[in-house]
């Protein structure tokens, strides 16, 4: 839960990106290593559904809340999903073993891509973020809380004509 975005995205074992979660953009990390998944508490708010307690113990800093039949939207495909609350540093939501596991979901390491089986036998392909990339993202979290502040928001795409091409 310590691992950052720009650390996940070198990490080969890992899948970022950014998808919708219960129509809300959310920076995701898909990690087989965890045995659950995750919502963080700056996230929760988000939402817009209300927690219930866990119906077991289960120790992670601070975790006594639970998000029950939330919906994940890949590529226009939706999926219900549980997410327990914890505080995390760099992402929205981490999707673990509960969620990957009963959609025979495969991390594809050195593609940086997730597979995910669908119940018609066709296979989603979710693309993540691939090291290298030189875009400098805001969390979801900052540009949902500017935009709840009414402060405007811009969409730009810079490119620095001055500066000398690489071969």
């Amino acid at each position: 839960l310590t691992m950052g975005h720009e650390e996940a995205v070198r990490d080969p074992t890992v899948v970022t990106g950014t998808f919708l979660l219960n129509n809300i953009y959310a920076s995701i990390l898909f990690d087989s290593g965890a045995k659950r998944s995750f919502v963080s508490h700056k996230f929760k708010h988000l939402l817009n559904q209300s927690s219930q307690k866990l119906n077991e113990t289960f120790t992670v800093e601070m975790a006594n809340e639970n998000f029950l039949g939330c919906t994940l939207t890949l590529n226009n495909n939706s999926f219900q999903i549980n997410l327990m609350s914890v505080t995390i540093r760099s992402f929205d939501v981490i999707i673990g073993m509960d969620w990957l596991s009963p959609h025979h979901a495969n991390i594809m390491c050195l593609e940086k891509v997730v597979r995910v089986h669908l119940p018609n036998d066709e296979t989603l392909i979710i693309y993540g973020d691939k090291p290298g990339t030189n875009l400098h993202l805001i969390s979801c979290i900052k540009a949902q809380k500017c935009l709840h502040k009414k402060n405007h928001a811009f969409l730009a795409h810079v490119v620095d004509q001055q500066r000398e091409e690489k071969k």
